[in-house]
């Protein structure tokens, strides 16, 4: 058995599920399909850093013959049009991962007007079908995912300065509609969660202890409290679940001990920052 959280550890999922009964389907297979499968697994991935080494899981994937959605952030450090290209090639769904009420600082209407110009953009190249909100934004110039970039923040945070987000992605929606902007649904909103397990590794943990706004409404997830990966992938043999939603943030699953252990330690002072925080 592999350290939890590496990149090897990611692969033990993905071959048990390779070899399980279970259709894995993408984010936009999952919407059009119906009726749905009797079992099946639904894999995303939120691309929040790091695009170059997205590569290494969707090949891994692609050989073992799954299909999965990622969903990638339309900002510089991220939005590396021949990355993209390559995943999709690979036979993945490429997604939309918007954040445009925080790049127009509330603006709902220049929210919107960047909306549809950025996902023209997916649209055109990767012929993308779905969207994802992106959570836990920075404002504009910050960045507080890694261990260098927290303490970086520490200071700022100290003086008073925002450096947090305002705003939610989902706020939009209040006044639109994303299907007239010509899409086939949202990873949130065009689910039915309610007889499917959603299982989330933000930050770094299974554990729904620390999810405080990652989580969806489901009458099967208080049945079961998954800890770690293993237990996930018991789960999988086990076929106790008929529905399976997987929510995989890459950066998480390191591929050396030294990237698992500062990654692992940033996550534990982020962790602890929100619960300050939210108990605030």
């Amino acid at each position: 058995m592999s350290l939890d959280f590496t990149s090897c550890k990611y692969k033990e999922i993905i071959d048990a599920i390779s070899k399980s009964d279970y259709e894995v389907l993408t984010i936009g297979e999952y919407i059009s399909r119906s009726p749905k499968p009797e079992k099946f697994i639904i894999i995303r991935h939120d691309v929040d850093l790091d695009s170059q080494y997205q590569l290494k899981f969707a090949k891994y994937e692609a050989s073992v013959g799954i299909k999965t959605t990622y969903y990638f952030r339309y900002v510089p450090e991220i939005f590396d049009r021949e990355i993209i290209s390559k995943v999709h090639t690979l036979g993945h769904e490429v997604g939309y991962h918007y954040e445009v009420l925080t790049k127009t600082k509330g603006d709902i209407s220049s929210a919107m007007m960047l909306f549809n110009e950025e996902l023209s953009d997916f649209k055109k190249s990767w012929n993308t079908q779905t969207i994802c909100p992106h959570g836990g934004s920075f404002v504009e110039g910050e960045e507080g995912y890694t261990l260098k970039g927290i303490i970086k923040l520490i200071p700022k945070l100290i003086k008073g300065k925002k450096v947090f987000s305002s705003w939610s992605s989902f706020d939009i929606w209040d006044k639109y509609n994303f299907e007239d902007y010509g899409i086939r649904g949202d990873a949130y909103y065009s689910i039915d969660f309610e007889n499917i397990l959603y299982l989330s590794d933000t930050g770094r943990s299974w554990d729904k202890r620390f999810k405080r706004l990652d989580n969806v409404n489901s009458k099967i997830n208080p049945q079961f409290n998954i800890k770690n990966s293993n237990q996930i992938i018991e789960l999988i043999k086990s076929n106790s679940v008929k529905g399976i939603y997987l929510l995989v943030h890459n950066e998480q699953w390191k591929s050396n001990l030294k990237d698992w252990f500062f990654w692992y330690v940033a996550q534990i002072i982020r962790r602890t920052g929100k619960k300050i925080i939210f108990g605030y």
